[in-house]
């Protein structure tokens, strides 16, 4: 029962590592290049347009203002859930009782997610600026 119980487990770690994956490159790349393609279609010409700008900028912000909402709304219902027993705040533990440790393991999923988008862009802008990205013809020399 319990290497039944251990395996069930190790897969259910397994399944949040790869839907946080997901979640965060739908975060992190799928919801700007989505706004982009957006703020493409109020763009007339192949230039960049203030309304297409604005468009995406103001998108993008509300957009990830609306998911900081609901992934903080979702960790503090799920904090309130589990503390809903006889939990004691640290200053009133005594001095042989356990005190609380920090670590990742106890990072919710949902900020997890939050911290792999923002290292997958920055890797991803990296290679972009390293690689690929053209810095044109410098203008004032001729």
């Amino acid at each position: 029962m319990s290497l039944l119980r251990s395996t069930f487990d190790a897969i259910g770690r397994l399944l949040t590592r790869f839907w946080i994956t997901i979640l965060a490159v739908l975060v992190g790349i799928g919801l700007p290049v989505l706004w982009i393609w957006i703020g493409s279609q109020f763009q007339d010409g192949t230039g960049p347009s203030w309304a297409a700008l604005t468009i995406v900028h103001a998108g993008l912000v509300s957009s990830l203002i609306i998911i900081a909402a609901l992934f903080s709304w979702f960790i503090a219902r799920q904090n309130r859930r589990e503390s809903s027993g006889s939990a004691r705040v640290d200053w009133m533990r005594g001095m042989t009782e356990g005190r609380r440790s920090t670590s990742v393991s106890t990072t919710h999923p949902l900020e997890l997610v939050i911290i792999v988008a923002v290292v997958v862009d920055l890797i991803a802008f990296l290679v972009w600026f390293f690689f690929f990205a053209d810095p044109g013809t410098p203008f004032g020399q001729g």
